[in-house]
């Protein structure tokens, strides 16, 4: 018998699982020992459940609310699992107990392990990052997720990639980050920007040239026609059907046939753009000495002021709120993305990026491997810091369950 991979009072009660558990498999004798070495680790919304595994055993986990998960004390289980087991959808701030035991074939369960407790949280600036090996001597400019696989470019036609692992080392699998096997012949611009389309990676170079992924794994490379004279290009997003690219001297480019051919967009500024994001069904890019742009077909483009003069580098949506962030700690916000106002920022460092991930947060990262998190976007709710994710100037995120970001000399790092 097989369990559905959770169950909840509301769908069957304590006491039938009990009966099931205890009476219904009975043609082996269960196990006699209980799981060694669990432990449980908190993420943001999860736990990481682990054990020694002894072959020919079907595990299951017994959690709850608390401190005592047993079977007779347990709001959910799961089983047919194997570790390490990330469990997720659970409440952050609040405690929770586990505990792990098994069967073998159509055995009843056998003992229960020691009940281990732990609350999930929200990455913040006192959790630590994970530093990782540099991937290369290369500044890493842009990193991209697909769902399964991140990508991240940078100088000198670098391009790495890794398949998502959340409980690997860095959120990656034990196969790492692997440089890319193919690019194309004669390739050395400096990539500055990469996004994934659904179907595969997109990466733009300084000088205006376009490479794809051609494989699953995004080890391949082959190029696609270039923006022909375009200034230094420094960004590429992706819209529905429409990918569009901005770069210095405010040049904007949008291509509706999968980045293969580009028309120069009237932006109405010359200041250099140095992000651009479709979020909430806008197009926002934002550039030099505070430079914000706004359209809905990256065809028509309004200049917004956005209150402040520092440079602006990066921008996201979420919790209902536009958030731009630059230079000197810069942070500006807005509801509607037309009236801006300028936040109390936490820090003095330059940001690059910042994000808005699945845990419902902001994050920004940047020079000295400064972070910093907000759940609102809200003036004042802003924290960072610069002592946990390593030294190092970080130039993009990626968010996820867990984040990754990448930066100068090949830096990357991972939060969870």
């Amino acid at each position: 018998m097989n369990f559905l991979a959770r169950i909840t009072p509301s769908s069957i009660t304590v006491v039938l699982i009990a009966i099931l558990l205890t009476a219904c498999f009975s043609q082996e004798d269960p196990p006699s020992t209980a799981p060694a070495n669990v432990a449980v680790t908190e993420g943001s919304g999860l736990v990481v459940v682990d054990w020694d595994v002894i072959p020919g055993r079907t595990y299951w986990i017994f959690y709850n609310q608390g401190t005592n998960a047993s079977l007779d004390d347990f709001d959910r289980v799961v089983s047919g699992i194997s570790p390490p087991y990330v469990l997720t959808g659970l409440l952050n701030d609040t405690q929770y107990a586990f505990t792990v035991t098994s069967s073998k074939g159509s055995s009843k369960v056998g003992p229960f392990s020691p009940v281990e407790t732990a609350t999930p949280r929200l990455l913040s600036p006192s959790v630590a990052w994970t530093v990782g090996t540099p991937l290369s001597g290369n500044d890493l400019h842009s990193i991209a997720f697909s769902g399964s696989t991140y990508v991240t470019v940078g100088d000198a036609a670098t391009v790495f990639a890794a398949q998502y692992y959340y409980p690997g080392v860095g959120g990656v699998d034990a196969t790492g980050w692997r440089s890319a096997t193919t690019l194309p012949v004669g390739l050395t611009a400096n990539l500055n920007s990469v996004a994934y389309d659904g179907a595969r990676f997109i990466a733009l170079g300084n000088d205006g040239s376009i490479i794809k992924s051609t494989d699953a794994e995004a080890l391949l490379w082959e190029a696609v026609t270039a923006i022909a004279g375009a200034p230094t290009m420094n960004v590429l997003a992706i819209g529905v059907g429409l990918y569009v690219a901005v770069g210095d001297t405010g040049a904007i480019y949008t291509s509706s046939d999968s980045a293969t051919t580009w028309t120069a967009r009237a932006s109405g500024t010359a200041s250099n753009l140095y992000g651009i994001s479709y979020v909430n069904g806008t197009y926002v890019a934002v550039g030099a000495s505070g430079t914000l742009l706004t359209s809905t077909d990256a065809v028509t483009w309004t200049t917004q002021a956005s209150m402040t003069g520092s440079n602006l580098r990066g921008v996201t949506y979420g919790a209902n709120t536009y958030v731009a962030v630059g230079d000197n700690g810069a942070i500006v916000s807005s509801a509607d993305a037309t009236t801006w106002a300028v936040q109390t920022g936490p820090t003095a460092e330059s940001f690059r990026a910042v994000s808005f991930g699945p845990d419902e947060q902001f994050i920004a990262v940047g020079t000295s491997s400064v972070n910093a998190y907000s759940s609102t976007g809200a003036d004042g709710s802003w924290l960072s810091s610069t002592t946990n994710a390593g030294s190092i100037d970080l130039n993009a995120i990626a968010p996820n369950l867990l984040y990754i970001a990448v930066g100068a000399a090949g830096a990357n790092v991972s939060g969870k």
